[in-house]
């Protein structure tokens, strides 16, 4: 089975009144609007010849994602024809939801819709261009709303260096690392390769954090050569993690491609002479499992439950990240800033240990020991004794 994890829907009919359309929604008007010259990379397909269009490069289905859109009622109407496209095609289009985070309850009422109407995960979510960030508590709440309903999220992910292009967004890599490390049982997809997120995975710490994480490859030929990123990525992540995707109806070769077409990327792939196995996870059967479209198929082994559970007698060490204390015991925050240490939109990496965090405001070990036992008593754990021997441990293997 092959399957294009990462499809749009823009018919013509909305070329023909886009100036409306960018009145509503700018920032993804931004993206389908031509350049000065004339010029733009965006196809316009029905839903018709979307269906052609597969056929005639043999993809058997293509998950349609919603366009990040700024408005409730924008995703609630994107959703609707969302909605509309999969119930035609069943055996063709799967969808995934267009939502608001910022919108609150009504963001989670409709999701709830859209899976009763037999959608199967949420994205392409832009949280630059919807106006939010992955720690806003909306966001939060939306997330682990997915790992409840054991559905994917896709979200939206671009290179941070090289030449803009409409809507390139600042991509904080090392925040979407901290979202896939906060909830590790999360199905995460990072589009058009992740941003290069993938690329650390070579670290074998980083790869442990992304064990959930999948990356598509939407758009790929405007961005990369097509065999050199395949090599590359093949290198860093377990192809079981490579999703293919197209990006349709992007023009991908716009110097010798005047219509949306499957083809041309499909053609190049094929080219690379991938092991078939690999050839035919990346195609379609990676995608399956995790949509769940291959019941038969095991689950995937980078389907863990959390790593850190809020349990009775959980302590507090000085080894673990400030950042990641903070946003799990919310009652440490005060702790942290009768000491001078911040926690929360700190400049620092979530990574650094508390240990750390207490050593470059000066505070002396004696210091961190009592640090240590002041956040164990906000979480109702206190154990000075443990606190002094952990402070000891870490300060012996750091010097």
């Amino acid at each position: 089975m092959r399957i294009d994890a990462h499809v749009h829907y823009t018919p013509p009919s909305l070329a023909a009144d886009l100036d409306a359309f960018i009145r509503a929604e700018p920032f993804w008007g931004l993206m389908l609007a031509p350049d000065a010259g004339g010029k733009s990379v965006q196809g316009w397909a029905t839903a018709e010849r979307m269906i052609a269009d597969m056929d005639a490069a043999g993809i058997d289905r293509v998950v349609l994602m919603g366009e990040y859109r700024r408005s409730h009622a924008g995703c609630v109407a994107r959703n609707d024809q969302a909605l509309e496209i999969s119930r035609r095609w069943p055996d063709r289009v799967s969808a995934f939801a267009m939502l608001q985070p910022k919108a609150g309850q009504a963001a989670l009422d409709e999701l709830a819709r859209c899976l009763d109407g037999g959608m199967a995960g949420v994205g392409e979510l832009g949280p630059y261009g919807q106006g939010y960030r992955l720690d806003d508590p909306d966001f939060l709440r939306l997330a682990e709303a997915c790992i409840r309903h054991d559905i994917p999220l896709n979200l939206h992910a671009n290179e941070e260096v090289g030449s803009f292009y409409p809507g390139k967004a600042p991509t904080p890599l090392r925040e979407y690392y901290r979202l896939a490390s906060r909830y590790p049982e999360l199905k995460l997809i990072l589009a058009h390769w992740g941003g290069g997120l993938l690329f650390y995975e070579l670290m074998p710490e980083v790869r442990r954090v992304l064990r959930n994480v999948w990356y598509d490859t939407a758009a790929s030929p405007l961005l990369f050569p097509t065999r050199d990123i395949f090599d590359a990525a093949r290198r860093c992540v377990d192809p079981r993690k490579l999703l293919y995707a197209s990006d349709y109806p992007l023009q991908l070769y716009p110097r010798r491609q005047p219509e949306p077409d499957f083809r041309p990327f499909v053609a190049e792939i094929d080219a690379l002479g991938l092991p078939p196995d690999v050839l035919a996870d990346i195609m379609g059967g990676n995608a399956a499992q995790l949509l769940r479209l291959t019941e038969t198929l095991p689950r995937h082994p980078a389907q863990v439950s959390a790593a850190v559970a809020r349990t009775p007698g959980t302590k507090i060490a000085a080894s673990m990240s400030t950042a990641t204390v903070a946003a799990f015991w919310p009652e440490t925050q005060t702790v942290f800033a009768e000491h001078g240490i911040p926690c929360v939109d700190s400049p620092v990496p979530f990574w650094e240990p508390i240990a750390q965090a207490a050593a470059a405001r000066g505070l002396a070990p004696d210091a961190l020991t009592r640090l240590v036992a002041e956040l164990n008593e906000a979480i109702g754990e206190s154990s000075p004794a443990d606190a002094a021997a952990d402070a000891d441990r870490v300060a012996r293997s750091v010097s």
